[in-house]
């Protein structure tokens, strides 16, 4: 299955007359969901997303009607069996993961973290070879961890809803595994870094290595309707 990962960097400032512009050219489900969140950084990283799906999805509009989103939040178009999206966001990054088959994805900020509280996020096995692991490699490997179990939750389409603790990954291998309950799960899961301090995971069903990566300017994407 052909996968394909596009970024787009968040701006310092952008014109506000520009974001709701662009809103208003996307479908009135997504604008809902991206006017949804509490604070307006969120809202601009979610509608670069979308901008992104537009630009790299053929005939967008004809399927405006067709995108949906799961009782747990998970954007999808209906009807469609070749083409399966998802978005994340932090911080300064936006990305989409796009592919034939079911695919999840997560980006996170890597910043210091308290292991105590994050515990329960943690399987026995995980947490103890966090523990004999020094900070930096710690924390590190507390973040591949996590956001190898959050595209493959959002990859099932769940989200947070499971606990990641019910999820065993081993990603210390030149391919990361993860197991549900304790069962094996045929997926396959590329995990790497951008500017040193963003982890990324890609999770999917079928899935190829990455075969393309590309890079959007935020405001050329918000000016692509023009």
């Amino acid at each position: 299955m052909s996968t394909h990962l596009y970024l787009v960097k968040v701006l310092d400032s952008i014109d506000d007359h520009l974001i709701n512009r662009a809103i208003s050219f996307l479908p009135p489900d997504i604008r809902k969901k991206i006017k949804s969140f509490y604070h307006i950084e969120d809202s601009i990283r979610s509608l670069l997303g979308y901008m992104m799906l537009k630009k790299v999805l053929p005939q967008f509009d004809q399927y405006t009607n067709s995108i949906s989103f799961t009782k747990y939040g998970k954007s999808f178009i209906q009807n469609q069996d070749l083409f399966y999206f998802n978005i994340s966001h932090s911080k300064r990054w936006v990305v989409l993961a796009v592919s034939e088959d079911e695919i999840g994805v997560d980006i996170e900020y890597i910043k210091p973290v308290c292991f105590d509280t994050m515990k329960g996020a943690l399987t026995e096995e995980e947490y103890t070879k966090l523990q004999s692991l020094p900070n930096y490699e710690a924390v590190k490997y507390f973040y591949k961890i996590w956001t190898v179990k959050e595209s493959f939750l959002k990859m099932i389409g769940i989200g947070l809803s499971l606990s990641p603790n019910h999820l065993q990954t081993n990603v210390y291998v030149e391919e990361p595994t993860i197991l549900l309950d304790g069962k094996q799960r045929n997926i396959v899961i590329q995990t790497f870094q951008i500017e040193s301090n963003y982890q990324i995971s890609v999770c999917g069903k079928g899935m190829n290595h990455i075969q393309k990566m590309e890079m959007f300017h935020a405001e050329k994407l918000l000016r692509g309707f023009d």
